[in-house]
């Protein structure tokens, strides 16, 4: 199977992170050190570096502009299952601004070398260029602009497939959230293969406080070590419906619980993938990204918030930003009669 760099970033992304990687531990028989606990046993090659002594360790990127939430894995007992080099961090927070996350040169200083360094260190241990997960945030700077500088960069020095688990914000996580978010979503848009939706205030009603990270740690492993599992390669040309928004359906404590309110219009599916726990859908209007959107476009007409939010940026960005995102709800809209396609990329 093909190697995957898995780039997690910001304080959500690292969460979900440490939660996957205790995961893929526990699944492949793994000490949360590395160490194989039965050697008969390997861990899936294009998740992990086997190294002496029978020790596997994660091609792995743990990105923050706080140095908070990595030293807090760090410290923990999973913190030596990543070599220090896979700790790479600013020397405070992005301060809940798109633009910081993306564009503040101070930041930028401190990741730029060394994020460059350690993904082609990876890509050079690889028998071919590596595909990319990043496992993010939209609500915050860090998770969205910051995950926006990387896809920047791996658009720019490698062709090659990336795949976004990106965790939608509650309606009352920041009030600038809904500007980072749609600012965020044009980049997915414009250099992601395919993006999984985990809506965070959806979620936070059905399941347990606690619980979203393991939830979608569960549909990440079990996706990531499935034979079925692929990331559609990246098509500059292609119709916004074939970058592959997806939302998911898994079960979970005797139910079947979905990442992200969905369209309840009956909208057809445009793909279906089944991983046999998780099932993920590529279907009409996702309802979590519209509703992110309404907000965005309310508080940018009225102009609320923009002179402190767009630091580092031009006010065009949000323009453009809310011009992609309505022509991508619109074109899925259009898709609802796209034949079903099962188990297979759309060509």
């Amino acid at each position: 199977m093909h190697e995957t760099v898995t780039i997690s970033i910001g304080e959500c992304g690292n969460n979900i992170g440490a939660q996957f990687w205790r995961d893929c531990c526990t699944q492949s028989d793994l000490s949360v050190s590395g160490h194989s606990l039965h050697p008969q046993v390997s861990p899936p090659s294009h998740l992990f570096e086997e190294q002496v002594s029978s020790r596997f360790v994660p091609r792995a990127i743990l990105l923050d502009s706080d140095p908070g939430t990595l030293a807090n894995i760090r410290n923990s007992d999973l913190g030596f299952l990543f070599p220090p080099s896979a700790y790479i961090s600013g020397s405070y927070g992005a301060g809940n601004s798109f633009g910081n996350g993306c564009y503040d040169p101070d930041l930028l200083e401190l990741i730029q070398e060394p994020l460059q360094n350690q993904i082609r260190i990876h890509a050079e241990k690889c028998d071919q260029t590596p595909n990319f997960n990043l496992f993010h945030s939209l609500g915050g700077g860090t998770g969205s602009g910051t995950t926006a500088f990387v896809l920047m960069r791996l658009k720019e020095e490698y062709n090659t497939s990336v795949f976004n688990c990106s965790v939608l914000p509650e309606p009352d996580a920041c009030v600038v959230s809904p500007y980072n978010c749609i600012l965020g979503l044009n980049y997915l848009i414009e250099s992601s293969s395919a993006v999984l939706c985990i809506d965070n205030g959806y979620l936070t009603a059905k399941l347990g406080i606690g619980e979203i990270n393991q939830y979608t740690s569960r549909q990440l492993v079990g996706m990531f070590e499935s034979e079925k599992w692929w990331i559609p390669k990246y098509d500059q040309d292609a119709a916004y419906y074939q970058r592959h928004f997806y939302h998911s359906e898994t079960m979970w404590k005797g139910e079947i619980v979905t990442s992200c309110l969905v369209s309840d219009t009956g909208a057809k599916v445009i793909q279906e993938i089944d991983f046999g726990n998780t099932k993920l859908y590529n279907s009409g209007v996702i309802q979590s990204i519209k509703q992110q959107l309404d907000r965005f476009d309310l508080m940018f007409k009225r102009k609320s918030f923009v002179y402190g939010h767009s630091k580092c940026m031009d006010e065009f960005e949000y323009v453009e930003a809310s011009e992609r995102a309505h022509e991508l709800l619109e074109i899925y809209e259009k898709c609802e009669d796209s034949t079903l396609t099962t188990n297979k990329q759309i060509e």
